[in-house]
């Protein structure tokens, strides 16, 4: 048991005689006198009731018990001295944990394949759960650590949500194979035919319809649903089109016989971004998801 009252300081003057083998190559070590080491190493033989050390002409040799508890010292002092050092570096490796994420569907059909391959390649004790999340909800669940990030379009939030922007996502026209419309691709063309509009609940903008607007034109939905691969498996069977974020886009085209190519008109591109709770700032693992799923989002948006 550890003796009461005693100076730590005291082990680290114990570990530097030990491997210096002398007082004053320890003291010139120490940046103390020599009294002032052979002062502390008294004290230390007086709490351990140990003479620590006999005097072999100029060298110090350790006694029995020294030499038994030398290992314990020498590890605990390291482990006090890595503390202090500017070099420490955060090993995700050591640590457990599960990490929530909030995703809609086609996130996680874009982030997930890499970003789990990843994880269980090379920190298998890092775990994902996702879940979607309505934009009025997403400061809420952030702050109550439902969720630890949040990636979605932009969205006004108050001073306590951190946010990055991660990539402008761009839009396509995908159709089914064949479709009439890829042999004279223009506005007038576009505007004519049937159109899917993928919408979420809370959505209250669509680019694709303000960007019309600018033209002085406006599509005719004829469905109407809340999931794009739900919306690619009905243009890909009848010559209604769809316009979506040009990333999954392409995802559904290797799952489908449909096509993907570039709008007849302007449309804005989408801002992207991450958002996490400034209580997470400083969270090293919650920076190290971040950063991981930036580095995703330029491969793959």
């Amino acid at each position: 048991m550890l003796h009461s009252k005693i100076d730590l300081n005291l082990f680290f003057v114990l570990k530097t005689v030990f491997e210096e083998g002398s007082l004053t190559a320890a003291a010139a070590k120490l940046h103390l006198t020599q009294p002032a080491v052979s002062h502390a190493l008294s004290r230390l033989r007086q709490k351990l009731s140990d003479p620590l050390f006999i005097r072999y002409g100029r060298k110090m040799v350790p006694s029995a018990f020294c030499q038994k508890i030398m290992p314990q010292v020498v590890n605990a002092v390291s482990s006090l001295e890595s503390t202090l050092s500017d070099d420490r570096v955060f090993d995700v490796r050591q640590h457990q944990r599960e990490i929530k994420l909030g995703f809609r569907d086609i996130l996680e059909s874009i982030f997930f394949p890499p970003l789990m391959n990843d994880l269980m390649s090379n920190t298998p004790n890092i775990t994902i759960k996702s879940r979607q999340i309505s934009r009025v909800e997403m400061e809420r669940a952030l702050a109550q650590q439902e969720l630890d990030i949040v990636i979605d379009m932009l969205t006004p939030t108050s001073n306590d949500i951190n946010s990055s922007l991660i990539c402008n996502e761009h839009f396509s026209l995908i159709c089914r194979q064949g479709h009439p419309i890829l042999k004279d691709l223009s506005l007038e063309n576009y505007v004519k035919e049937s159109h899917v509009l993928v919408a979420f609940k809370d959505s209250k903008v669509d680019f694709i319809d303000m960007a019309l607007a600018q033209h002085g034109v406006a599509r005719k939905i004829a469905l109407q649903c809340e999931h794009y691969f739900a919306a690619t498996s009905v243009i890909a069977q009848c010559d209604m089109l769809l316009t979506m974020p040009n990333a999954y886009a392409n995802l559904l085209k290797q799952q489908m016989p449909v096509c993907v190519t570039k709008l007849p008109f302007e449309v804005p591109v989408m801002p992207v971004h991450m958002y996490w709770h400034q209580q997470a700032e400083q969270d090293p693992l919650n920076s190290w998801m971040r950063d991981k799923l930036s580095k995703l989002a330029k491969e793959l948006l």
